[in-house]
């Protein structure tokens, strides 16, 4: 079971360790950002080794995939248990501020509206951004299922898709009697790389950044494969590379599929929960009795473990504020 975060008490409030997804663990994400609704969900996962987000860039990023993303402020926080695999965040420090250029220390941050109060953010309305696949995967997906040719797809990449389908057909895949491909057909959207470089290039494992003078963001292991900071822009107009309206289209498509989604709830969600709490015999009429200590399905996966952990707090509170009814168990839910 991999955690997060740091565990103590301050004040009124429990840190607790929350749980990392598996999509989370297999990007190797070491840094989260939270919203603080209720629950709160993850909004920003990262692999801060490698990728060295800071305040200032994080906002940038957040605003090229959603350019109405409302101002909220960065603070550090701690986690507090809510329900099962479901938690709150506590503010532990103050704002860090929106222009700060240090790269931000691994561990957990909430990102607070303006307007945010404490006693009022179960009303936070949920902000998610929904991630992407890879160029790599996106190809792979369709190499299955034989729906387009690699020619459709290396000239019509998925990230101008929206703005193509939008702009020609809304019912139809754009091909070259519907769709003007002109504006991508031209030197300015080529490059020349590294044969290394290519597939990784294509799994969005790294990208440049333009707005942060060409710094090349990594945000996966690339083993043994290394890339310089920056790179450089030639002045030699025959050699200047792709057109910065591309690359950066490239980057805000990366940031998609590198930094979003990964929340425990995805992975585990309401009806998965219930149904496990119901084979354990821990709802409230439940045809099913309670499943012995010995059981094995209490310590087989996250859910079984989460589900012994709360059992067990749930009759501790109950023999400290009703001895006479810890006897009775068996419907604590």
């Amino acid at each position: 079971m991999t955690t997060a975060t740091n565990d103590g008490v301050t004040g009124d409030y429990e840190y607790c360790e929350h749980l990392i997804s598996e999509v989370s663990r297999n990007l190797g994400r070491d840094t989260f950002v939270f919203w603080p609704c209720v629950p709160a969900f993850l909004l920003v996962g990262v692999n801060q080794k490698l990728t060295g987000m800071t305040s200032a860039g994080m906002r940038r990023w957040l605003h090229l995939v959603n350019p109405i993303m409302p101002d909220a402020e960065l603070r550090p926080v701690a986690m507090r248990k809510f329900d099962i695999l479901r938690y709150t965040v506590i503010p532990t420090a103050e704002t860090i501020p929106a222009l700060d250029t240090t790269p931000l220390h691994s561990g957990d941050y909430g990102l607070f509206p303006v307007d945010y109060r404490r006693d009022s953010f179960g009303s936070t309305q949920r902000l998610v951004i929904q991630p992407r696949n890879s160029f790599a995967e996106y190809v792979r997906i369709h190499d299955i299922h034989n729906t387009l040719t690699k020619r459709e797809l290396y000239t019509f990449p998925p990230s101008v898709e929206q703005s193509v389908r939008l702009r020609d057909s809304l019912d139809t895949w754009p091909n070259e009697e519907t769709c003007d491909y002109t504006p991508f057909l031209n030197a300015s959207n080529a490059c020349i790389m590294r044969r290394d470089l290519l597939s990784l290039f294509h799994a969005n494992a790294f990208s440049i950044d333009v707005d942060d003078n060409f710094r090349i963001v990594v945000f996966r292991d690339m083993g043994s494969v290394t890339v310089p900071s920056h790179i450089p822009k030639s002045h030699d107009p025959a050699c200047a590379g792709p057109d910065d309206r591309f690359l950066r289209e490239h980057f805000r498509w990366s940031l998609l599929v590198n930094l979003f989604g990964g929340d425990i709830s995805e992975e585990y969600d309401t009806d998965r929960v219930v149904a496990v709490m119901d084979q354990l015999g821990m709802l409230r009429g439940s045809d099913n009795p309670l499943a012995p200590i010995d059981d094995p399905r209490w310590d087989s996966d996250v859910i079984g473990q989460a589900l012994w952990e709360s059992l067990m707090r749930s009759t501790l509170y109950s023999a400290a504020d009703t001895p006479e009814s810890s006897e009775d168990n068996s419907a604590l839910y």
